[in-house]
Protein backbone atom coordinates (compact mmCIF):
# COMPACT_ATOMS: atom_id res chain seq x y z
CA UNK A 1 0.00 0.00 0.00
CA UNK A 2 3.18 2.21 0.64
CA UNK A 3 3.58 2.40 -2.96
CA UNK A 4 -0.56 3.62 -3.44
CA UNK A 5 -1.07 5.81 -6.47
CA UNK A 6 -3.03 8.96 -4.96
CA UNK A 7 -4.36 12.66 -6.38
CA UNK A 8 -5.00 15.12 -3.98
CA UNK A 9 -6.55 18.74 -4.73
CA UNK A 10 -3.07 21.16 -5.01
CA UNK A 11 -2.75 23.96 -2.40
CA UNK A 12 -3.82 26.56 -5.21
CA UNK A 13 -5.48 25.34 -8.45
CA UNK A 14 -5.46 21.91 -9.99
CA UNK A 15 -4.30 18.83 -8.82
CA UNK A 16 -1.12 16.73 -7.88
CA UNK A 17 -0.35 13.12 -8.69
CA UNK A 18 1.73 11.11 -5.62
CA UNK A 19 3.32 7.72 -5.70
CA UNK A 20 4.98 6.44 -2.26
CA UNK A 21 4.48 10.02 -0.49
CA UNK A 22 5.92 11.80 -3.01
CA UNK A 23 4.84 14.10 -5.66
CA UNK A 24 5.13 12.95 -9.45
CA UNK A 25 3.22 15.32 -10.78
CA UNK A 26 0.49 18.22 -11.58
CA UNK A 27 -2.13 19.14 -14.11
CA UNK A 28 -4.84 21.94 -13.87
CA UNK A 29 -7.40 19.06 -14.96
CA UNK A 30 -7.74 15.66 -13.24
CA UNK A 31 -8.27 13.24 -16.20
CA UNK A 32 -5.12 14.84 -18.06
CA UNK A 33 -3.50 14.07 -14.78
CA UNK A 34 -4.47 10.60 -14.27
CA UNK A 35 -4.72 9.36 -18.19
CA UNK A 36 -5.73 5.50 -18.22
CA UNK A 37 -3.78 4.51 -15.07
CA UNK A 38 -6.31 2.34 -13.22
CA UNK A 39 -4.52 2.26 -9.57
CA UNK A 40 -5.21 6.45 -8.41
CA UNK A 41 -7.18 6.70 -5.42
CA UNK A 42 -8.74 10.30 -5.99
CA UNK A 43 -9.35 12.61 -2.84
CA UNK A 44 -12.39 14.94 -2.98
CA UNK A 45 -11.59 17.93 -2.48
CA UNK A 46 -12.97 19.37 1.55
CA UNK A 47 -15.62 22.00 0.05
CA UNK A 48 -17.73 18.57 -0.82
CA UNK A 49 -16.99 16.71 2.09
CA UNK A 50 -18.83 16.86 5.33
CA UNK A 51 -17.69 14.64 8.40
CA UNK A 52 -19.34 14.02 12.11
CA UNK A 53 -19.01 11.92 14.71
CA UNK A 54 -22.14 10.12 16.21
CA UNK A 55 -22.78 7.68 19.13
CA UNK A 56 -25.18 4.62 18.25
CA UNK A 57 -26.57 1.90 19.93
CA UNK A 58 -24.27 -1.36 19.94
CA UNK A 59 -26.52 -3.28 16.94
CA UNK A 60 -26.13 -5.74 14.35
CA UNK A 61 -23.55 -4.99 11.58
CA UNK A 62 -26.82 -4.81 9.14
CA UNK A 63 -28.20 -2.51 10.35
CA UNK A 64 -25.57 0.18 10.50
CA UNK A 65 -26.25 1.37 7.11
CA UNK A 66 -29.92 2.40 8.00
CA UNK A 67 -28.69 3.69 11.37
CA UNK A 68 -26.53 6.38 9.26
CA UNK A 69 -28.51 7.15 6.73
CA UNK A 70 -31.42 7.94 9.56
CA UNK A 71 -28.64 10.32 11.04
CA UNK A 72 -28.55 12.04 7.77
CA UNK A 73 -32.16 12.60 7.26
CA UNK A 74 -32.03 14.02 10.98
CA UNK A 75 -29.01 16.77 10.01
CA UNK A 76 -30.72 17.46 6.75
CA UNK A 77 -27.70 16.34 4.68
CA UNK A 78 -29.79 14.53 2.00
CA UNK A 79 -31.20 17.36 0.42
CA UNK A 80 -30.05 20.44 -1.23
CA UNK A 81 -27.20 19.44 -3.03
CA UNK A 82 -26.52 19.14 -6.68
CA UNK A 83 -25.35 16.40 -8.23
CA UNK A 84 -24.70 12.71 -6.52
CA UNK A 85 -24.02 12.12 -2.82
CA UNK A 86 -22.64 9.39 -1.20
CA UNK A 87 -21.54 8.64 2.55
CA UNK A 88 -19.40 6.24 4.57
CA UNK A 89 -18.61 5.40 8.06
CA UNK A 90 -16.07 3.76 10.23
CA UNK A 91 -16.54 2.58 13.71
CA UNK A 92 -13.63 4.44 15.68
CA UNK A 93 -14.42 3.80 19.40
CA UNK A 94 -16.61 0.87 21.18
CA UNK A 95 -17.82 1.90 24.69
CA UNK A 96 -20.23 0.74 27.07
CA UNK A 97 -22.94 3.34 25.55
CA UNK A 98 -22.58 2.34 22.28
CA UNK A 99 -20.11 2.68 19.43
CA UNK A 100 -19.04 5.86 17.78
CA UNK A 101 -19.12 6.18 13.93
CA UNK A 102 -16.84 8.35 11.99
CA UNK A 103 -19.33 9.27 9.07
CA UNK A 104 -18.26 11.13 5.89
CA UNK A 105 -20.76 12.68 3.45
CA UNK A 106 -19.68 13.87 -0.52
CA UNK A 107 -22.14 15.55 -1.60
CA UNK A 108 -22.01 17.32 -5.33
CA UNK A 109 -20.42 14.87 -7.02
CA UNK A 110 -19.16 17.21 -11.03
CA UNK A 111 -18.17 14.90 -13.92
CA UNK A 112 -14.97 16.79 -13.34
CA UNK A 113 -13.81 14.08 -10.57
CA UNK A 114 -15.62 11.24 -12.15
CA UNK A 115 -12.55 9.17 -13.83
CA UNK A 116 -13.94 5.49 -14.94
CA UNK A 117 -10.80 3.76 -14.30
CA UNK A 118 -9.95 5.15 -10.66
CA UNK A 119 -9.19 2.25 -8.09
CA UNK A 120 -10.95 4.09 -5.12
CA UNK A 121 -12.30 7.04 -3.72
CA UNK A 122 -11.95 8.72 -0.41
CA UNK A 123 -11.88 12.00 0.99
CA UNK A 124 -8.81 14.06 0.67
CA UNK A 125 -8.40 14.26 4.49
CA UNK A 126 -8.63 10.55 4.64
CA UNK A 127 -5.26 10.39 2.61
CA UNK A 128 -3.35 12.77 5.28
CA UNK A 129 -1.56 11.01 8.13
CA UNK A 130 -0.84 13.05 11.36
CA UNK A 131 0.65 11.51 14.25
CA UNK A 132 -1.76 10.17 17.62
CA UNK A 133 -3.42 13.40 19.30
CA UNK A 134 -2.81 15.49 16.43
CA UNK A 135 -4.60 17.63 13.92
CA UNK A 136 -3.79 18.93 10.42
CA UNK A 137 -3.65 22.24 8.98
CA UNK A 138 -3.05 22.13 5.24
CA UNK A 139 -4.18 24.55 2.24
CA UNK A 140 -6.18 23.06 -0.67
CA UNK A 141 -7.15 24.96 -3.56
CA UNK A 142 -6.27 28.40 -1.81
CA UNK A 143 -8.55 28.01 1.22
CA UNK A 144 -7.03 26.92 4.50
CA UNK A 145 -8.40 23.20 5.63
CA UNK A 146 -8.51 22.35 8.98
CA UNK A 147 -9.15 18.19 9.95
CA UNK A 148 -9.41 16.42 13.20
CA UNK A 149 -9.10 12.78 13.74
CA UNK A 150 -9.92 9.82 15.70
CA UNK A 151 -8.14 6.69 15.19
CA UNK A 152 -6.94 7.87 11.77
CA UNK A 153 -10.41 8.51 10.62
CA UNK A 154 -11.70 12.21 10.25
CA UNK A 155 -14.31 12.94 12.21
CA UNK A 156 -14.30 17.02 11.73
CA UNK A 157 -13.20 18.40 8.89
CA UNK A 158 -13.53 22.41 8.19
CA UNK A 159 -12.86 24.80 5.45
CA UNK A 160 -12.11 27.55 7.38
CA UNK A 161 -13.42 31.16 6.64
CA UNK A 162 -10.63 33.61 7.91
CA UNK A 163 -8.64 33.70 5.11
CA UNK A 164 -5.93 31.92 3.19
CA UNK A 165 -2.64 32.65 5.09
CA UNK A 166 -1.88 31.97 8.81
CA UNK A 167 -2.25 34.51 11.24
CA UNK A 168 -4.25 35.78 14.54
CA UNK A 169 -7.37 35.38 12.79
CA UNK A 170 -7.05 31.71 11.60
CA UNK A 171 -5.65 30.46 15.31
CA UNK A 172 -8.80 32.17 16.61
CA UNK A 173 -11.39 30.56 14.46
CA UNK A 174 -9.40 26.91 15.28
CA UNK A 175 -9.66 27.69 18.67
CA UNK A 176 -13.53 28.27 18.59
CA UNK A 177 -13.69 24.98 17.12
CA UNK A 178 -11.81 22.93 19.53
CA UNK A 179 -14.28 24.23 22.06
CA UNK A 180 -17.19 23.30 20.91
CA UNK A 181 -15.52 19.83 20.33
CA UNK A 182 -14.70 19.65 24.09
CA UNK A 183 -18.47 19.56 24.56
CA UNK A 184 -18.84 16.52 22.32
CA UNK A 185 -19.48 12.71 23.68
CA UNK A 186 -18.10 11.57 20.87
CA UNK A 187 -14.37 13.63 20.44
CA UNK A 188 -14.09 15.49 24.07
CA UNK A 189 -11.80 12.41 25.00
CA UNK A 190 -9.70 12.31 22.28
CA UNK A 191 -8.81 15.92 21.37
CA UNK A 192 -5.66 17.22 19.79
CA UNK A 193 -2.70 18.02 21.54
CA UNK A 194 -0.44 18.93 18.78
CA UNK A 195 -1.40 20.24 15.36
CA UNK A 196 0.46 19.52 12.53
CA UNK A 197 1.55 22.66 10.21
CA UNK A 198 1.43 21.88 6.67
CA UNK A 199 1.87 25.58 4.64
CA UNK A 200 4.48 25.56 2.67
CA UNK A 201 3.66 29.28 1.55
CA UNK A 202 3.55 30.98 4.69
CA UNK A 203 6.05 33.66 6.33
CA UNK A 204 8.10 32.97 9.77
CA UNK A 205 6.23 35.96 10.82
CA UNK A 206 2.26 34.57 9.65
CA UNK A 207 3.49 31.67 11.70
CA UNK A 208 4.70 33.39 14.47
CA UNK A 209 1.65 34.87 14.84
CA UNK A 210 -0.03 31.75 14.40
CA UNK A 211 1.49 29.82 16.74
CA UNK A 212 1.17 32.88 19.39
CA UNK A 213 -3.07 32.97 19.40
CA UNK A 214 -3.41 29.01 19.08
CA UNK A 215 -4.30 26.97 22.10
CA UNK A 216 -2.52 23.91 20.72
CA UNK A 217 1.55 23.26 20.57
CA UNK A 218 2.36 23.84 16.49
CA UNK A 219 4.51 21.19 14.54
CA UNK A 220 5.55 22.71 11.04
CA UNK A 221 6.49 20.13 8.79
CA UNK A 222 7.27 20.68 5.15
CA UNK A 223 7.60 16.79 4.23
CA UNK A 224 4.31 14.86 2.37
CA UNK A 225 1.78 14.42 5.27
CA UNK A 226 -0.01 12.03 2.01
CA UNK A 227 -0.50 8.29 3.19
CA UNK A 228 -3.14 5.70 1.77
CA UNK A 229 -5.97 5.71 4.02
CA UNK A 230 -8.67 3.32 4.19
CA UNK A 231 -10.50 3.07 0.79
CA UNK A 232 -14.31 2.24 0.72
CA UNK A 233 -16.50 1.91 -2.44
CA UNK A 234 -19.47 3.34 -0.61
CA UNK A 235 -17.50 6.59 -1.81
CA UNK A 236 -17.46 4.82 -5.35
CA UNK A 237 -19.66 7.57 -8.26
CA UNK A 238 -22.52 5.43 -9.82
CA UNK A 239 -21.06 6.53 -12.79
CA UNK A 240 -17.54 4.25 -11.50
CA UNK A 241 -19.35 1.16 -10.70
CA UNK A 242 -21.08 1.00 -13.10
CA UNK A 243 -17.88 1.23 -15.93
CA UNK A 244 -16.31 -1.37 -13.79
CA UNK A 245 -19.37 -3.63 -14.40
CA UNK A 246 -18.89 -3.56 -17.63
CA UNK A 247 -15.39 -3.86 -18.12
CA UNK A 248 -15.71 -6.89 -15.41
CA UNK A 249 -19.15 -8.38 -17.67
CA UNK A 250 -16.74 -7.70 -21.42
CA UNK A 251 -13.77 -9.44 -19.53
CA UNK A 252 -16.00 -12.28 -18.61
CA UNK A 253 -17.55 -13.02 -22.12
CA UNK A 254 -14.14 -12.51 -23.55
CA UNK A 255 -12.80 -15.37 -21.55
CA UNK A 256 -16.13 -17.48 -22.06
CA UNK A 257 -15.62 -16.38 -25.85
CA UNK A 258 -12.62 -17.70 -25.73
CA UNK A 259 -12.92 -20.77 -24.24
CA UNK A 260 -15.49 -21.44 -26.74
CA UNK A 261 -13.50 -20.81 -29.69
CA UNK A 262 -10.55 -23.08 -28.26
CA UNK A 263 -12.56 -25.87 -28.10
CA UNK A 264 -14.57 -25.39 -31.22
CA UNK A 265 -10.89 -25.06 -32.71
CA UNK A 266 -9.64 -28.14 -31.16
CA UNK A 267 -12.91 -30.39 -32.07
CA UNK A 268 -12.67 -28.74 -35.61
CA UNK A 269 -9.08 -29.58 -36.05
CA UNK A 270 -9.38 -33.22 -34.57
CA UNK A 271 -12.31 -33.76 -37.01
CA UNK A 272 -10.46 -32.22 -40.32
CA UNK A 273 -7.18 -34.53 -39.60
CA UNK A 274 -9.07 -37.83 -38.32
CA UNK A 275 -11.33 -37.73 -41.49
CA UNK A 276 -8.01 -38.28 -43.57
CA UNK A 277 -7.51 -41.79 -41.76
CA UNK A 278 -9.18 -45.19 -41.92
CA UNK A 279 -12.69 -45.78 -40.77
CA UNK A 280 -11.51 -47.10 -37.39
CA UNK A 281 -9.53 -43.40 -36.76
CA UNK A 282 -13.43 -42.36 -37.35
CA UNK A 283 -14.91 -44.04 -34.04
CA UNK A 284 -11.57 -42.10 -32.61
CA UNK A 285 -12.83 -38.68 -34.17
CA UNK A 286 -16.43 -39.44 -32.71
CA UNK A 287 -15.14 -40.51 -29.30
CA UNK A 288 -13.34 -36.71 -29.17
CA UNK A 289 -16.09 -35.08 -30.46
CA UNK A 290 -17.91 -36.13 -27.50
CA UNK A 291 -15.20 -35.34 -24.82
CA UNK A 292 -15.18 -32.18 -25.95
CA UNK A 293 -19.30 -31.47 -26.29
CA UNK A 294 -19.52 -31.60 -22.64
CA UNK A 295 -16.56 -28.73 -22.30
CA UNK A 296 -18.85 -26.58 -24.38
CA UNK A 297 -21.77 -27.20 -22.05
CA UNK A 298 -19.99 -26.73 -18.76
CA UNK A 299 -19.27 -23.68 -20.14
CA UNK A 300 -22.04 -22.26 -21.28
CA UNK A 301 -23.56 -23.31 -17.88
CA UNK A 302 -20.93 -21.20 -16.38
CA UNK A 303 -22.15 -18.24 -18.52
CA UNK A 304 -25.94 -18.87 -17.83
CA UNK A 305 -24.64 -18.76 -13.61
CA UNK A 306 -23.13 -15.66 -14.02
CA UNK A 307 -26.73 -13.87 -15.84
CA UNK A 308 -28.36 -15.16 -13.13
CA UNK A 309 -25.42 -14.02 -10.34
CA UNK A 310 -26.57 -10.66 -11.80
CA UNK A 311 -29.80 -9.69 -9.33
CA UNK A 312 -27.76 -10.38 -6.63
CA UNK A 313 -25.64 -7.18 -7.48
CA UNK A 314 -28.66 -4.82 -7.41
CA UNK A 315 -28.82 -2.56 -4.66
CA UNK A 316 -32.63 -2.93 -4.65
CA UNK A 317 -32.46 -6.50 -3.20
CA UNK A 318 -30.81 -6.04 -0.05
CA UNK A 319 -32.42 -6.44 3.17
CA UNK A 320 -31.36 -3.14 4.86
CA UNK A 321 -31.78 -1.20 1.45
CA UNK A 322 -36.07 -2.82 1.49
CA UNK A 323 -36.01 -2.33 5.44
CA UNK A 324 -35.46 1.68 4.82
CA UNK A 325 -38.41 1.51 2.85
CA UNK A 326 -40.54 -0.75 4.37
CA UNK A 327 -39.61 1.48 7.40
CA UNK A 328 -40.66 5.21 5.18
CA UNK A 329 -43.83 3.44 4.70
CA UNK A 330 -45.15 3.69 8.04
CA UNK A 331 -47.80 6.15 9.01
CA UNK A 332 -46.50 8.69 11.71
CA UNK A 333 -47.58 6.91 14.62
CA UNK A 334 -49.26 3.81 15.42
CA UNK A 335 -47.71 1.24 14.34
CA UNK A 336 -44.33 -0.99 15.05
CA UNK A 337 -42.56 -3.59 13.30
CA UNK A 338 -41.39 -6.29 15.85
CA UNK A 339 -40.17 -8.86 13.42
CA UNK A 340 -38.66 -8.13 9.98
CA UNK A 341 -36.94 -11.60 8.33
CA UNK A 342 -35.96 -12.48 4.76
CA UNK A 343 -35.30 -15.94 3.00
CA UNK A 344 -34.12 -15.57 -0.35
CA UNK A 345 -35.95 -12.50 -1.58
CA UNK A 346 -38.99 -13.27 0.26
CA UNK A 347 -40.08 -10.29 2.80
CA UNK A 348 -42.08 -11.21 6.02
CA UNK A 349 -42.82 -8.52 9.08
CA UNK A 350 -44.87 -9.05 12.31
CA UNK A 351 -45.85 -6.19 14.26
CA UNK A 352 -48.62 -4.36 15.71
CA UNK A 353 -51.20 -1.67 15.14
CA UNK A 354 -53.13 0.80 17.26
CA UNK A 355 -56.23 -0.80 15.03
CA UNK A 356 -57.08 -3.08 11.97
CA UNK A 357 -57.31 0.15 9.79
CA UNK A 358 -53.77 1.27 10.45
CA UNK A 359 -52.48 -2.20 9.79
CA UNK A 360 -54.46 -2.38 6.34
CA UNK A 361 -53.15 1.12 5.66
CA UNK A 362 -49.49 -0.60 5.73
CA UNK A 363 -50.50 -3.57 3.75
CA UNK A 364 -51.54 -0.68 1.26
CA UNK A 365 -48.98 1.82 1.08
CA UNK A 366 -46.20 -1.32 0.60
CA UNK A 367 -48.29 -2.43 -2.57
CA UNK A 368 -48.35 1.21 -3.69
CA UNK A 369 -44.47 1.83 -3.57
CA UNK A 370 -42.82 2.32 -6.93
CA UNK A 371 -39.46 0.71 -4.87
CA UNK A 372 -41.95 -2.65 -4.29
CA UNK A 373 -43.52 -2.97 -7.91
CA UNK A 374 -41.49 -6.29 -8.68
CA UNK A 375 -43.40 -7.57 -5.36
CA UNK A 376 -46.65 -9.19 -4.35
CA UNK A 377 -48.51 -8.49 -0.95
CA UNK A 378 -50.82 -9.93 1.02
CA UNK A 379 -52.18 -10.19 4.53
CA UNK A 380 -54.27 -12.63 6.83
CA UNK A 381 -56.38 -11.19 8.85
CA UNK A 382 -55.20 -9.49 11.70
CA UNK A 383 -55.61 -10.63 15.11
CA UNK A 384 -57.45 -8.55 17.56
CA UNK A 385 -55.92 -8.66 20.98
CA UNK A 386 -57.61 -7.37 24.11
CA UNK A 387 -56.55 -4.30 24.29
CA UNK A 388 -58.44 -3.77 20.60
CA UNK A 389 -54.34 -3.31 19.02
CA UNK A 390 -54.17 -5.43 15.96
CA UNK A 391 -51.96 -8.24 15.69
CA UNK A 392 -50.54 -8.46 11.59
CA UNK A 393 -48.22 -10.75 9.79
CA UNK A 394 -47.38 -9.58 5.90
CA UNK A 395 -45.37 -11.26 3.42
CA UNK A 396 -44.01 -10.37 0.62
CA UNK A 397 -43.06 -12.42 -2.56
CA UNK A 398 -41.08 -11.42 -5.70
CA UNK A 399 -44.09 -11.62 -8.42
CA UNK A 400 -41.31 -13.59 -10.64
CA UNK A 401 -40.59 -16.23 -8.05
CA UNK A 402 -42.55 -18.89 -9.81
CA UNK A 403 -40.91 -18.27 -13.00
CA UNK A 404 -37.56 -17.99 -11.93
CA UNK A 405 -37.33 -21.54 -9.82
Amino acid sequence: MSSQTIALPAPEKGWILYQGGNEISRSSDLRDLIGHRSDVVIGYPAEKVTTFPVLLPDTEESLHDSMIYSQLEKRGLLTGSEGELLYDYEIVDRGSEGNTFAVSVVSGVSNELIDPYAAGYAPAAALHSVPGNACLLWKEQGRLVLAIYKENEPVHLQVLSGGDRLGATIAGEINLILMGLRGDSCTEDSMPETLVLKVDDSSAEERESFEGALNLRVQVTSASCVSPGRISDRLLPAAVTKARRKRKAKSRNSVILAVLFIAYAVGLSVMIIKSRNTAAEISSLKRQIDIVEPDVARVQQVDQRWRNLEPAFEKSWFPVVQLSRITSALPGSGVVIREYRTSGRNIRLRGQARDVQLANRLLEDLQAMEEFEAYDWSMPNPRVERNNTATFEIEGKPKNAGADS
